[in-house]
């Protein structure tokens, strides 16, 4: 987006000028040089040639009713995402003399919103729901304009091409869907021409992005749904593969053998993001579209997903390609498990947990990657923010080009800014003679993580956000943009909202990074999974420095699951780490712990016969014999289950049973 293109002078001097431009133009068909803006000029030349009337005053009569109503229902989602925050600027629109409005991809006005009056007048130039307003119908405007180009437009009074709208003054932007950036229509607030503000564009932009904010995460549930009742009702069905479409019809997920059957058979079928099926479109056949399957895939392998009356996608259910009767469907079993997953093959699947709250985050980041929108990761610190970022981009779209980090915390200002917009030859004193390539333009192709992205200086925020708008960075000294395309994910461990309540942090810049955002879970909430991370933090020591492998006590477990962990997994595998390298013995105690872990975060707590806590160690010790006996006791002897379900090791087990004198149990447990 470029500035000087977006804002309109406001001096009488240069609206006559324009006007006066205006009038020569249409009796000559020339320009006086710099007269206009050049977004004005391109989209006057564009009227000219489509022989737009310069002398219209109006819009052209507004669709009949049973067509507004089609489109409505065509275009339900948009207007369901886009109503709430239309009407949350309902105040600054009446305060202002304003309304808003949101149309769809061809100009068609479907919702408006804000100051009655100023409403009443609209009608006058049918400024109003039904009418269209792209360039071809009522010249320049910011609605038509923002269609045509695709970037925010600001278009003031005499800039418009027709004479009966030059009294009003509008700003415009257009609405993309998020997941595969395609406009869904545009989004307007105006008024009558002393009504010009600046701030509307900021106000359209940063209600768009809310909006698209919405759409995103509408989907995600949609298609979360999908895959879950999909995967829940087909999971167990003898097939060859499955592939899921989302209610558009786009290709959204497809299991590890999904592809090798379409090999098998012969059948040559793109298993990409972009893939569409317009068989699968719900809006096709409601209109009476009949678009045919892609050759070689067969209409008894299609399986709709309905839930609670709403239309999912649809899955193909492929057959086994070396079975007897492979044109013949699967019988579908209803009541599978939900937990089968579909195979992936980025590191998401090797982040180490099986808690529900780590499962959702997995699922939802699975979801994400596919997904070519900004991505917000919240979680306390060392969390695993960077793995699943790096996840996110190895499962997306631009997973074959680079992913470029930068923690934003920490850095002086200035040598953030150069990290991150580079510089050219001479920006600076001590600059480097070649200049230096910063991070955004480094990230080209790819992915750009920027960790810690609520400590960036304000002062720097309006730069990022002018690159993520406008595609374009501008090197530290460089007057010339370098364009740019890239997938931005950022992290932070702080509430955003409360820092743009404090003024520390843009609105606007938080609506564009936030389309889409994925909480990861502290430690402290997923206990369950610690033992697993112990065992793999302590393995890959051993590789890394190659020493013997170490035996975690039963006790240390127990104490880790009651610690708060507040620096997370990293926390934790730096434990481990230090607890591995410096062992005398070959199983390792509560005595071997570190010291900057206080014992006092270990102190047991179990429940005595009376109800009140116990911190001694002869209630710890009660307690650990009651629990291997009842676990000999219910695997009925075989140790090698009990050790699995204690999570110690069968030596530890045999340790722990010599120490409470359990032996004696053993025959018992066996003949039990």
């Amino acid at each position: 987006m470029k500035a000087k293109q977006v804002f309109p002078s406001l001096s009488p001097d240069d609206d006559r000028q324009t006007m006066a431009a205006w009038d020569r133009f249409l009796r000559s068909g020339e320009l006086p040089a710099n007269a206009i803006r050049n977004l004005i000029e391109h989209s006057w030349w564009r009227c000219h040639s489509a022989g737009v009337d310069p002398e219209r005053f109006k819009a052209p009569d507004s669709l009949p009713e049973a067509g507004l109503r089609a489109l409505h229902f065509r275009y339900r989602d948009l207007i369901e995402a886009s109503v709430p925050i239309m009407a949350q600027a309902r105040d600054f629109l009446s305060e202002s003399g304003t309304i808003m409005i949101l149309t769809d991809p061809t100009g068609i006005i479907l919702e408006t919103e804000g100051d009655p009056a100023t409403r009443d007048t609209a009608t006058g130039i049918r400024l109003a729901v039904g009418a269209n307003w792209n360039e071809l119908s009522v010249g320049t405007n910011a609605i038509g304009t923002a269609l045509t180009v695709g970037e925010p437009v600001q278009v003031h009074a005499s800039e418009h091409f027709c004479e009966g709208i030059k009294p009003w003054t509008c700003s415009a932007t257009v609405v993309r869907d998020p997941s595969n950036g395609e406009v869904l229509g545009v989004l307007d607030v105006s008024g009558l021409r002393g009504t010009f503000n600046r701030h509307s564009l900021a106000l359209v932009v940063a209600a768009a992005g809310r909006i698209e904010g919405r759409l995103a995460g509408r989907e995600m549930e949609l298609r979360q749904r999908l895959l879950e009742s999909g995967l829940g009702r087909l999971s167990r069905v003898a097939s060859g593969g499955l592939i899921f479409f989302d209610r558009k019809g786009r290709f959204i997920k497809a299991d590890a053998r999904a592809g090798l059957s379409l090999s098998a058979m012969g059948i040559k079928f793109d298993l990409k993001a972009d893939t569409r099926v317009d068989a699968f479109n719900a809006d096709n056949s409601l209109n009476g579209d009949k678009a045919e399957l892609p050759d070689g895939l067969r209409a008894e392998w299609t399986e709709k997903v309905v839930e609670r009356g709403e239309y999912l996608g649809t899955v193909i259910v492929l057959p086994e390609p070396f079975r007897r009767g492979v044109g013949q469907r699967a019988a579908h079993v209803v009541g599978a498990s939900t937990e089968a997953r579909t195979q992936s093959g980025t590191c998401l699947d090797r982040i180490i947990g099986t808690s529900e709250l780590l499962l959702q985050a997995v699922d939802k980041a699975k979801f994400l990657a596919e997904v070519d929108v900004p991505v917000l990761l919240q979680g306390e610190t060392g969390v695993g923010k960077e793995v699943f970022a790096r996840a996110i981009h190895e499962g997306g779209r631009r997973r074959s080009g680079p992913f470029v980090a930068l923690n934003c915390g920490g850095l002086p200002r200035d040598i953030l800014a150069s990290e991150l917009f580079g510089y050219v030859d001479g920006a600076f004193s001590g600059a480097r003679r070649s200049g230096m390539v910063g991070k955004i333009e480094a990230a080209n192709g790819g992915t750009l993580f920027l960790d810690e992205i609520g400590e960036m200086p304000f002062d720097l925020q309006p730069y990022l956000l002018r690159v993520v708008e406008g595609g374009e960075v501008y090197p530290l000294g460089d007057s010339k943009p370098r364009r740019v395309q890239f997938r931005l994910v950022v992290a932070t461990n702080r509430d955003l909202r409360a820092e743009i309540a404090a003024g520390r942090f843009r609105m606007d810049l938080f609506y564009r990074i936030s389309v889409t955002s994925l909480s990861i879970p502290a430690l402290r909430d997923r206990k369950q999974d610690i033992t697993a991370l112990v065992e793999h933090f302590s393995n890959e020591v051993t590789r890394r420095h190659g020493v013997s492998m170490k035996q975690f006590d039963f006790e240390v477990l127990a104490a880790f699951e009651r610690y708060a962990w507040p620096g997370n997994v990293r926390e934790l595998r730096n434990v481990v780490e230090g607890m591995v390298l410096m062992a005398r013995g070959e199983v390792l105690t509560l005595e071997d712990l570190p010291v900057e872990l206080s014992t006092a975060h270990f102190q047991p707590t179990s429940v005595g016969p009376s109800g009140a806590a116990s911190g001694s160690a002869t209630t710890l010790e009660a307690v650990e014999s009651d629990a291997i006996r009842a676990a000999v006791l219910s695997c009925r002897g075989n140790l090698t289950r009990v050790a699995q379900e204690l999570r110690i090791s069968k030596s530890t087990l045999y340790l722990k049973i010599k120490k409470y004198g359990l032996e004696q149990i053993l025959p018992e447990a066996r003949h039990g």
